[in-house]
């Protein structure tokens, strides 16, 4: 598993533009615990990242935390970067044109309309839903885009 403390929750707090004191202040815990959290020392539980998550005014965090945390999640989610909002909109655009100009949602179709999918279909199937995670990757980045913001 990847160490959940590649230091999301070091990176959530620096992009919030606070200090680990004021953090620690905000999130009602000792600057301990906090840089506890950021080294690997320990991980958050999730009630302490669902407040994270408010102070720091990131969502993303929760995201990055459960995927971190779990194994299941990590197959379902895909990962969010953190990226300003021009570059998370070109990303998106450009992944959605791909499949369409690949024609992607017409092969989906004919894939799927026997209910069935053989193993003639399979790789282009596999190549689909690439594309497809990749567009929802592209969507949460969006969804959870920022403006560019000084790390202190």
């Amino acid at each position: 598993m990847q160490d959940v403390s590649t230091n999301i929750y070091q990176n959530a707090r620096k992009l919030a533009g606070l200090t680990r004191e004021r953090a620690a202040e905000l999130l009602n815990m000792s600057v301990r615990c906090l840089a506890d959290y950021e080294t690997g020392q320990r991980i958050p539980p999730n009630d302490v990242v669902d407040q994270m998550t408010v102070v720091y005014n990131n969502l993303g965090l929760a995201i990055q935390h459960v995927r971190a945390s779990s194994n299941a999640a990590r197959l379902l989610l895909p990962e969010v970067r953190d990226i300003a909002l021009p570059q998370a909109v070109l990303e998106l655009i450009d992944a959605v044109y791909d499949f369409a100009d690949d024609k992607s949602d017409r092969a989906l179709i004919d894939i799927a309309r026997d209910g069935v999918i053989d193993d003639a279909e399979r790789p282009r199937y596999d190549r689909i839903v690439d594309k497809l995670q990749g567009i929802m990757a592209a969507a949460m980045a969006l969804s959870f885009a920022t403006k560019h913001r000084k790390e202190d």
